[in-house]
């Protein structure tokens, strides 16, 4: 990820106060890193007309207007990141526009509503299908989240993404003044964590990786001496271990892979379990090749 998202930020906006707050958490990314920032609100089409589709079009077309004109009067005279705003309307479904958009600019931002207990069993939402298909990073934030600076990062990571993830919690975190914590989470289960525990070849294998984590944490602290950084390694659950003692002023950074839609929308990954129930902005960073 750019460290000063020259190409830009997008947030999707639908008039609701979620995605209200997520313009204003976008509003602020674009003045930290001094980007650009594009509003985006869309409208859904029907590929095939049906009796009332003129009418259905155009309350459609309405309500992505108002959802453009709420997000100019929310900013009011505010140029973020010392530049115009943008602000466009689009034919297309959400996740579909901003999937697009996703190709020219370094991150998209959306709001995410409050979820019931049978919401958070439900796939497809836009946050969901945006972190699962998209090309570059995406920050959800949710409903009552702080839209401010965080008070403090947390990014999980894994011993294949670091340099990604960890190189963009780290930016975030010297950007945002603000303490980072670094998390890695091992023995998924109880079996896999006594195996860890009674295999010396195991162990002596986990130890290393251990050890090379702390390694990239420590490079990376170099980079950044500015920021404060803890590394804490646990066992269990690492969508659990990402969610405990989360505030609404945290920021969470975690990695993710593309995968197909429908893949990615089935897909229980860890960074959709995380950014379905965190109570605070949820960045996914992208990392590897996509996965078709």
């Amino acid at each position: 990820m750019s460290i000063t998202w020259y190409r830009g930020i997008v947030v999707g906006v639908d008039g609701s106060q979620e995605s209200l707050a997520a313009l204003e958490w976008a509003a602020r990314a674009a003045d930290v890193h001094e980007a650009r920032l594009t509003v985006v609100a869309s409208h859904a089409t029907p590929a095939t007309p049906a009796p009332g589709f003129g009418d259905a079009a155009r309350e459609a077309q309405d309500e992505a207007r108002h959802a453009a004109d709420a997000a100019r009067a929310r900013l009011g005279g505010h140029r973020p990141g010392g530049r115009d705003l943008e602000v466009i309307i689009l034919p297309g479904t959400a996740a579909h526009v901003l999937s697009q958009r996703a190709r020219t600019c370094d991150l998209v931002v959306v709001g995410r509503r409050g979820l019931d207990g049978l919401d958070r069993l439900l796939v497809g939402s836009t946050s969901s299908a945006l972190a699962a298909s998209s090309t570059g990073a995406v920050a959800v934030v949710p409903a009552g989240a702080a839209t401010g600076d965080p008070y403090r990062i947390r990014v999980g990571v894994a011993h294949d993404d670091e340099p990604d993830v960890l190189g963009a919690a780290f930016a975030e975190a010297a950007a945002r003044d603000c303490a980072l914590e670094v998390v890695h989470v091992t023995g998924s289960d109880p079996v896999t964590s006594a195996l860890l525990s009674m295999d010396p070849v195991a162990a002596s294998w986990h130890d290393a990786a251990r050890t090379d984590l702390a390694d990239q944490v420590a490079r990376w602290s170099e980079k950044y001496p500015q920021v404060a950084c803890t590394l804490v390694i646990r066992r269990g659950s690492p969508a659990v271990a990402l969610l405990e003692d989360l505030t609404p002023d945290h920021l969470v950074v975690v990695g993710g892979r593309r995968h197909p839609s429908v893949v990615g929308r089935m897909l229980r990954s860890v960074p959709d379990a995380v950014l379905r129930a965190a109570p605070c902005p949820v960045l996914v960073v992208h990392v590897g090749q996509p996965e078709e």
